[in-house]
């Protein structure tokens, strides 16, 4: 079986992807909230581009510096960091130490193509992006650090977090005032579940068929389990792949679905 992931880009997404891109033209900072597992994340993973990223700046030697990177790390502009579940004593130091690796890895790959290294004076030169997630583990004093980096280089700013997030940001006037755009986040529509589930069928190597009552009952029963939620979808399925692995079964069913959803833990979402 194919386990593969695809990133599919939902009307979500894109409109994301216009939040982020509104942000940057006017250099603001903007505030995304929506509930868990809607997609916020994996969004700004996909518009950072940081899957590949991550993997160019996360060098441990200087041999390896750029040593995998190609032409598309010279179009990537935007820093993705996570709020840590502890202390962000470090927070600053964290996204500009980013900054330093990404220009390396850029003026690694310059030299291997034979162009004059760019050698920027300021660890956020050229970022025009940095989207900070988990946004609701920050004190104050980590927003004001945030805020600090904001007014210091000429970016844009995207806080993700939970429902409720843009009223306790409304409580710090100075960083609130920056504040020029939000976004919710929904959760998929019926529509975009219909065509998420044929691309998780074919990543299991089955066709769906419309038609046959069987596998329009499983694509109901899925839809009514996972209620719009991106990250359920994909939980689910992985016990479904797992249940007809270990059945040697060709099928999904409502039994396997619900074979599936028993596997789960799903609470509140």
């Amino acid at each position: 079986m194919n386990n593969k992931q695809i990133f599919i880009e939902t009307k979500e997404y894109k409109r994301f992807a216009e939040f982020c891109d509104a942000c940057i033209k006017y250099q603001y900072i903007g505030i995304c909230y929506g509930l868990p597992g809607v997609g916020k994340t994996l969004s700004a993973r996909q518009y950072a581009q940081w899957d590949y990223v991550e993997k160019q700046i996360d060098y441990e030697t200087s041999a390896c510096m750029g040593a995998y990177a190609d032409e598309k790390i010279l179009d990537c502009h935007t820093l993705f960091y996570t709020a840590p579940p502890v202390s962000a004593a470090k927070l600053t130091s964290t996204i500009h130490i980013m900054g330093v690796r990404f220009h390396t890895v850029k003026d690694a790959y310059r030299v291997r193509i034979g162009e004059k290294e760019l050698n920027t004076s300021s660890a956020l030169e050229g970022i025009r992006l940095i989207i900070v997630d988990e946004i609701d583990r920050l004190k104050l004093q980590h927003l004001e650090q945030l805020r600090d980096i904001y007014d210091q280089h000429d970016l844009a700013m995207i806080l993700i977090g939970m429902p409720g997030i843009e009223k306790r940001l409304a409580r710090y006037p100075q960083l609130y005032s920056r504040i020029g755009f939000a976004h919710e986040f929904q959760k998929l529509s019926n529509d975009e579940m219909h065509h998420i589930l044929e691309y998780k069928w074919e990543e299991l190597g089955i066709s769906i068929k419309r038609e046959d009552f069987s596998d329009y009952e499983a694509l109901t029963s899925i839809i009514k389990v996972t209620n719009g939620n991106f990250r359920l979808i994909h939980r689910l399925f992985t016990q479904i792949e797992r249940i007809l692995e270990i059945n040697h079964l060709t099928l999904i069913t409502t039994e396997v679905v619900e074979a599936a959803r028993n596997s789960l833990v799903i609470g509140r979402i």
